[in-house]
């Protein structure tokens, strides 16, 4: 049980006496009958209204939200925020829908670095909607066993590469290898012509054509499709046809940009 508790229980009694109220944190520490942590006294970012942190959750789920600290004066201002409560409750009731990703991300082959996902599919996967928040809330997306969907793709070995909030695409790479950065290095090496870095078998190339295609790297899809060295007769008639696909994409998003 989170020692934060009685703050919440604090903070719903309040509730009927108006839209702000102003607590020194000496008066919180009496409420939760505990000392706040060093951080609280002196790091602004502690008091977010974040939905990764339990003291947050407490004032979250009371319907309040912090409106303004004041690190000097040792006090901080909450604001009635029932919005705020209402999606935090959302987001609570997908903690056990977390496990789902996980065990989907434990199923990849072995050989599978990295996947791209959009939040729809992710949504299909959890078998639920993503909260509101992550598809704002970039911190949403940390690597961290603080949070259920962090700790759902860390267990299983996994981090979030890269997210893109527009795009609404995630992209998941096993733990200790980062393709984005070998797609990078090998792009960048076919436009300098440098013939010192190996061409990478075509199964691995697939993917890295994939990848961008789903992130918005259409020139380094372009590149690695028409100079990476790809052979569709190497690979299957399914495989060709993705590959194909991918490439098309990427050459038309990038026309685009051209004109």
């Amino acid at each position: 049980m989170s020692k934060y508790i009685p703050l919440k229980e604090y903070l719903v009694a309040k509730s009927q006496e108006g839209d702000h109220i102003t607590i020194t944190f000496k008066d919180v520490e009496k409420i939760i009958k505990e000392a706040l942590p060093k951080t609280a006294y002196i790091d602004r970012p502690w008091w977010a209204n974040t939905q990764r942190s339990n003291h947050a959750k407490a004032w979250l789920s009371a319907g309040w939200k912090v409106d303004k600290v004041n690190l000097k004066k040792g006090e901080v201002l909450f604001m009635k925020n029932i919005g705020t409560a209402t999606n935090l409750l959302s987001d609570w009731s997908l903690k056990g829908s977390y496990s789902r990703l996980g065990s989907f991300l434990e199923k990849m082959p072995d050989d599978q670095e990295q996947l791209a996902l959009s939040f729809e599919e992710l949504g299909k996967i959890i078998q639920r909607k993503l909260p509101r928040t992550a598809y704002i809330d970039r911190p949403w997306w940390a690597n961290t066993k603080a949070s259920p969907q962090g700790r759902s793709w860390t267990a299983a070995g996994w981090n979030v590469a890269n997210i893109y909030l527009k795009a609404e695409t995630v992209v998941f790479r096993r733990k200790g290898k980062d393709p984005l950065w070998s797609i990078h290095r090998y792009v960048k090496s076919l436009m300098e012509k440098n013939t010192i870095i190996n061409r990478p078998d075509n199964n691995t190339l697939l993917k890295w054509i994939g990848l961008c295609r789903r992130i918005g790297w259409f020139f380094e899809g372009t590149v690695l499709y028409e100079r990476g060295g790809f052979s569709l007769d190497s690979i299957g008639e399914i495989q060709a046809t993705e590959a194909e696909e991918h490439y098309a994409i990427c050459k038309r998003e990038l026309k685009k940009y051209c004109k």
